[in-house]
């Protein structure tokens, strides 16, 4: 390595410019590196690093030649003649160069004296040894070993530094030898070397099976035994650190604390109360109990001493806040200090909540509260109510029954002389009416909006008058017309007032909760659009400065609400001065930052609404922006684990950091909104446009489908896939067929890829949901034959992998290695797997639907799945390959026979199947397909097996029970189509009929009420006496009935109803007027007056 010596001195001479302060010269040396350097001469570069770390005298200089190689190593290799070669600096490079610098780390790693220069050293060889492939790098684990054991304090963190990034080097070694190495550890005489090996630990753990972490879970109280140390020698960063660590294994393996809870529950909660201690360690404490809460709820819960330990804790955080002058008297609204204490506790409160209910934290809590209430001090007074507004959502169950109770509680702190107290009735009443909606509204509305409409005329608390209004906005969107109308003189009276305040903020959050007042309103919000739309426009031409940026949008924003609540005819003369204000607004905003972009974008929406494809004309300037927005890519930043993050990237300007391998690594999430708002614009303008909007459609569809896999942001991805099929179904209301199979050809690509290989159960269910919206709007013959076979080959992944999920939960419950929290989560994953499960359903029907025979040979990949689910115990998983097999017979007729083999069986034993009337209706359904569709290859399982499990299943004496009356309803429907295709080759076809007859009506079904309805005129005006004997006035009276009630319940097609009606009166005819009344007598009053409503009868 020391043929490096020369090159490492001219590498370091270019390493000090690019320490440089010059902007200019740190510029000039990074494009010299990668140029000169990494492109050119990567083995030298890599060599000269590595000789730095080892051997220059500058720890300064040591330092940063870690920081460099293991950021350039694992760059893209420069100089590669194929572009698409993604080669890393590292493996680019010869072995024997590679083999040189991993002997140079190790010489550094037990020669480094300086803390900083070996931190950076360990983590560069965890880098090169988490990028390593198999086992490239023999010496690295005997060396970590004997650093472990050394007597130099420095070398034992070390070790354990590298064993908490790279948890992998352990998982060849038996959990004994593990545990007995990091036991050894957290004893170890240094505070330093405790907290490495702990964090080690918790890497391990995090990283292993559930096999190996039974193995090791014998090692959690010396792991625990690291915290006391810390807090008794006063070391609060040691100790914070360390709970920091354990909050992350119990988010991955809560069930480890178990046995420990207890003490845990004892130790964090005695940190927590310790106000002496900082905030920061406080609220480590709080949090690992937090988490366990999150992770492992049904534990937690079973601890009767968990919310008695915790609540009060949580209260005491909130407690903790102190009345600043500048809160009063403030001029703009900041957002709370999400590190001060008493925000972590009302957020630790809400997330406590949500985890484990009401049934023990509501007690503990309420346990407290009505004495806070009752307190001299405001702080007490002021952390009850925030509290309550915290705990409502996790124990709704429990509070809506003491709702009444708790309002009034809350009502009367509306007149607490400190203003700060008063400010939370409101946020308590805002979170209220969102968390018991509707319940509140309909039946709290009087003493809510009473104090509200009251705290919004405090004109001397402008902060207590601004949140009073925003609780408004909560209310409103929740509330129904009739009850916020009567209070809306007083609403609209106490916001005109707002709108005169001298403080700007008061200004908007008036204009904003008119916005919410006026859509819930919608046209009775007309009385008073004379007095507020002029207001308003005012606002758009006349408050042009910078500092009304935000007060502008929230007036373009409520205009176009007024707009659309009272409609296009009320507001028809303000729509041009609008429009043009809108306009010109748009052409101003040229800023990044400029607040109006987002409101100007939601604004033309709702007027896109409004006018329709009047709406057309406006596009060139409503989607370059909009569009703009939609493409933009997210902002990322990547720094070292020691660099201060909130210098350069604060979080008032939507970057959020998160600690990744060693290295934080930062996105900034406010661009990803603006993305997401775009990306559901332009779904909105879609729908609305429909033919208006063909024109942007092609690039709308190139920007979309390559979102399905946008993974930055989840809600990009959701809109992209809703947006899809609104812009093909724009394309296909133009009328250009050419062009709609242009454009969704690439799309249809896209889709399949993404459903082959999506593994997030609630993005595939969207997916395949979005896919067979896609497919029905193409419609006939929308896939290549490629296309067809790609699609069932997705169509198996994933069907593959809910069937392996299916079984491993049986399995698990079956072994009994599961408890109530692994049983809760297995629910979660069932509920969801069987939504994505239904949607796959979906997509097969709609390419069934749109291919018909075509598709029928690719059927066959999937057919040993669909054996599989049938072979199921579950009686939803042989639903799902029913209604499968129910879409092949429908749609391919004949072609489906090849197939029959595998599912007649499973489809008779369904008609039978007590347990599940899901089961049966899916069944009775197929048999209806067959007979109508399927042709002579299905008769003879017709009508030897279907049909007389199908009249067993008629004669039960719960046919027509609730849960039962759709599978009932379904095999009457699939009778009439048996008899239909195949009555004349039934021996005893005219019992069935009368036994077909006897099993009407259908009246819950309407998919069959018409097919089995008309089957009925049919029999009985080509077979008179066929359905019963002449002067039976009990089957006279059947007929009446269950003619009636469809078409009571149903608009039937109009030929069928007059055919019906005919037939009943022609039944009727030898009767005599008392006769015919008597039977029309037994017909319920309600259906007796929806069919004379509708003429009929």
């Amino acid at each position: 390595m020391s043929t490096y010596g020369q090159t490492a001195e001219l590498l370091k001479q270019l390493m000090s410019k690019l320490m440089s302060s010059d902007n200019a010269e740190r510029s000039q040396a990074e494009q010299t590196l990668n140029s000169e350097w990494r492109d050119v001469q990567p083995q030298t570069l890599l060599g000269s690093l590595a000789f730095l770390v080892h051997r220059d005298a500058s720890a300064e200089a040591r330092a940063f030649a870690s920081v460099l190689l293991r950021r350039i190593a694992f760059q893209t290799a420069g100089g590669l003649e194929n572009k698409e070669d993604e080669r890393t600096v590292w493996s680019a490079v010869p072995v024997n160069v590679q083999q040189a610098v991993r002997a140079e780390l190790l010489g550094a790693l037990g020669s480094e004296s300086d803390q900083s220069a070996r931190h950076k050293l360990c983590d560069t060889i965890a880098e090169i040894a988490d990028n390593d492939e198999g086992e490239i790098w023999p010496e690295l684990l005997p060396a970590l070993y004997a650093c472990a054991q050394d007597s130099n304090a420095a070398l034992r963190e070390s070790a354990y530094r590298v064993f908490a990034a790279c948890a992998h080097l352990l998982e060849n070694q038996s959990a004994e030898s593990v545990s007995t190495g990091f036991v050894g550890a957290f004893q170890d005489s240094e505070a330093q070397v405790r907290v490495a090996a702990l964090k080690a630990a918790v890497a391990f753990v995090v990283a292993a099976g559930a096999r190996q972490r039974a193995g090791v879970a014998g090692m959690v109280p010396q792991m625990l035994g690291v915290l006391e140390p810390h807090l008794r020698d006063g070391d609060e960063a040691g100790l914070t650190e360390a709970l920091l660590a354990l909050v992350e294994a119990a988010e991955a393996a809560p069930k480890l604390f178990r046995a420990m809870l207890g003490s845990v529950v004892e130790f964090a909660t005695e940190v927590g109360r310790r106000t002496e201690l900082e905030s920061a360690t406080r609220q480590a404490a709080v949090e690992l109990l937090v988490t366990l809460a999150e992770a492992a709820p049904g534990m937690c819960r079973k601890n009767g001493q968990f919310c008695a330990a915790l609540v009060p804790v949580c209260l005491q955080m909130l407690s903790s806040v102190e009345d600043d002058e500048e809160w009063h008297t403030t001029d703009t609204l900041d957002e709370a200090d999400n590190e001060a204490d008493d925000v972590f506790g009302e957020q630790t409160l809400d997330r406590v909540a949500n985890a484990l209910g009401g049934k023990q934290l509501l007690p503990a809590a309420f346990g407290f509260i009505p004495q806070m209430l009752a307190s001299d001090e405001w702080q007490q007074r002021h952390a009850a109510l925030m509290a309550i507004s915290s705990i409502g959502e996790g124990c709704y169950k429990l509070m809506r029954g003491e709702l009444e109770r708790v309002v009034q509680m809350v009502a009367r702190c509306a007149q607490d002389s400190h203003a700060r107290v008063r400010y939370a009735v409101c946020n308590c009443l805002g979170q209220m009416a969102t968390d018991f909606a509707p319940q509140l509204q309909e039946e709290h509305h009087a003493a809510v909006v009473g104090v509200l409409v009251a705290l919004m005329g405090e004109a001397a608390a402008p902060r207590v008058q601004t949140h009073a209004a925003a609780a408004m906005v909560n209310f409103a969107e929740e509330a129904p017309h009739s009850v916020l109308e009567p209070y809306l003189d007083a609403l609209l009276a106490r916001l005109l007032a707002m709108l005169g305040s001298s403080q700007r903020y008061v200004q908007e959050q008036a204009i904003t909760t008119i916005a919410t007042v006026a859509d819930t309103a919608q046209a009775r919000f007309g009385a008073y659009y004379a007095t507020i739309m002029p207001l308003l426009l005012d606002v758009l031409a006349q408050a042009t400065d910078r500092d009304h940026r935000l007060l502008r949008g929230k007036a373009m924003e409520c205009a176009t609400f007024v707009a659309l609540a009272v409609g296009r005819a009320t507001a028809e003369n303000d729509l041009p001065r609008l429009v043009t204000l809108l306009t010109q607004t748009q052409q101003t905003v040229t800023e990044p930052d400029d607040p109006q972009a987002a409101y100007l974008q939601a604004s033309w929406a709702r007027l896109c609404k409004l006018m329709g494809a009047d709406f057309a004309p406006l596009l060139p300037v409503v989607m370059p922006p909009l569009v703009a927005a939609a493409r933009q890519q997210p902002d990322f930043a990547v720094l070292g684990a020691d660099e201060d993050a909130e210098a350069s990237y604060a979080a008032e300007d939507g970057w959020e950091f998160a600690n990744i391998g060693g290295q934080q690594v930062g996105i900034r999430t406010t661009a990803l909104e603006e993305k997401c708002d775009a990306v559901e614009l332009l779904a909105t303008y879609a729908r609305d446009l429909g033919a208006a909007f063909v024109s942007y459609a092609a690039d709308a569809l190139e920007m979309l489908a390559p979102l399905f896999r946008f993974y930055f942001h989840e809600g990009v991805r959701y809109a992209a896939a809703t947006a899809v099929p609104l812009v093909l179904r724009s394309v296909k209301q133009a009328g250009d067929a050419a062009a709609l199979q242009h454009a969704w050809t690439p799309v249809c690509d896209r889709y399949i890829a993404v459903l082959a290989s999506e593994d997030d159960d609630a993005f595939v269910l969207q997916l395949f949901s979005s896919f067979a919206d896609a497919v029905d709007t193409v419609g006939t013959n929308a896939m290549t034959d490629t296309q067809l076979q790609a699609f069932a080959a997705a169509c198996l992944q994933q069907m593959d992998k809910y069937h392996r999920r299916m079984n491993e939960r049986q399995a698990a419950r079956v072994a009994e290695e599961i408890d109530e929290d692994d049983e809760e989560q297995m629910a979660e994953e069932e509920a969801l797997e069987g939504l994505a499960v239904d949607e796959v359903a979906k997509a097969l029907h709609a390419v069934f639907r749109a291919h018909g025979a075509a598709f029928a040979p690719h059927f066959r990949a999937l057919l040993p799945v669909a054996q599989r689910f049938l072979g199921e115990r579950d009686p939803a998983a042989r639903q799902w390959a029913i209604c499968v097999f129910d879409d092949l017979v429908e749609f391919t007729g004949a072609a489906s026979a090849q197939y029959a083999a595998a599912f007649l069986d499973p489809l008779a034993r369904a008609l039978c199947d007590t347990a599940s009337a899901d089961l049966r209706q899916a069944a009775a359904y197929g048999v209806g397909g067959m007979a109508q569709f399927g042709g002579d290859a299905y008769a003879g399982f017709l009508a030897t097996t279907a049909l007389p499990a199908m009249l067993v299943e008629l004669a039960r004496p719960d046919a027509r029970a609730a849960d039962n009356v759709f599978a009932t309803e379904n095999m009457v429907a699939a009778l009439a189509k048996v008899l239909r295709a195949f009555g004349d080759r039934l021996p005893d076809a005219r019992a069935v009929l009368r036994t077909w007859f006897a099993a009407l009506p259908v009246s819950n079904d309407e998919d069959e009420v018409a097919a089995t309805y008309e089957y009925l005129v049919q029999v009985a005006s080509q077979q008179p006496g066929a359905l019963f004997d002449a002067g039976d006035t009990r089957a006279l009276a059947h007929l009446v009935k269950v003619v009636v009630e469809p078409l009571a319940s149903f608009d039937l097609p109009s030929d069928l109803a007059r055919a019906l009606v005919a037939l009943v009166s022609s039944s009727l005819s030898a009767l005599d007027d008392n006769a015919r009344a008597a039977l029309w007598a037994d017909i319920p009053a309600e259906q007796q007056q929806a069919v004379q409503a509708k003429g009929l009868l």
